[in-house]
């Protein structure tokens, strides 16, 4: 009699490829966009600072700064179209124009990350200003109404003003280096003038909607 032997085989399990959960590469996003996450870092800085300003500071100080910053509301809504268009151009172009000077000279460094703060202050000092003055109606303008073409800016000038942070550092090592640059600087000028006109034509575009937000909203607002 012959023996029937049962082979009782376990099923096999199947290869699941599963998933790791890998953490973002820090070290990779410090090293390739740290120094404009520093200038955003101080944008935000130059925020609170200025928000903080504005709790105490005088009516008079504030319209001083109107020319920089939105502090004389009531003046802005007075103004044409045009006049809010080369308004709010050219408080920006002051600022981006001040980082590319900054950026092209080895000593520029600190008040470029100067210029960038302080625009910064001047954002909060207008958000405070209009909480202060008008309520959550003045929270609703700021959102409405200057919030996306500042939001806008703010990209176009932290991104620029790595460009001219980087070439900044390289005219330092320059300046101090006793072997001459493989690459003349006149190629990282070029590069960095270049990226200044993209800049200016966000800036542009910035403005554009911000004339767009004042006509179309402004005037629901009771200031």
């Amino acid at each position: 009699m012959k023996g029937i032997v049962f082979s009782l085989s376990r099923p096999k399990r199947t290869n699941r490829s599963f998933k790791k959960f890998r953490l973002p590469d820090f070290s990779y996003i410090f090293k390739r966009y740290g120094v404009t996450l520093v200038f955003v870092l101080l944008i935000l800085l130059g925020m609170v600072l200025g928000a903080l300003y504005a709790k105490s500071a005088e009516a008079q100080t504030l319209n001083s700064l109107d020319f920089l910053f939105t502090t004389n509301l009531d003046a802005r809504l007075s103004q044409s179209a045009l006049g809010t268009f080369c308004a709010c151009f050219a408080s920006d172009f002051i600022f981006l124009i001040s980082v590319y000077l900054f950026g092209t000279a080895p000593w520029g460094l600190p008040f470029e990350l100067f210029a960038v703060m302080f625009k910064g202050f001047g954002i909060g000092i207008t958000s405070a200003y209009l909480f202060i003055s008008h309520g959550l109606g003045g929270v609703g303008f700021y959102l409405l109404v200057l919030l996306p073409g500042t939001f806008l800016f703010c990209v176009a000038l932290a991104v620029f003003s790595t460009s001219a942070f980087n070439f900044s550092k390289e005219m330092f090592l320059l300046a101090v280096s006793k072997n001459p640059p493989q690459n003349p600087p006149r190629d990282g000028l070029v590069k960095l003038s270049s990226r200044l006109l993209t800049a200016l034509i966000i800036t542009f575009a910035a403005s554009l909607l911000d004339t767009l937000l004042w006509s179309l909203f402004a005037g629901a607002f009771n200031f």
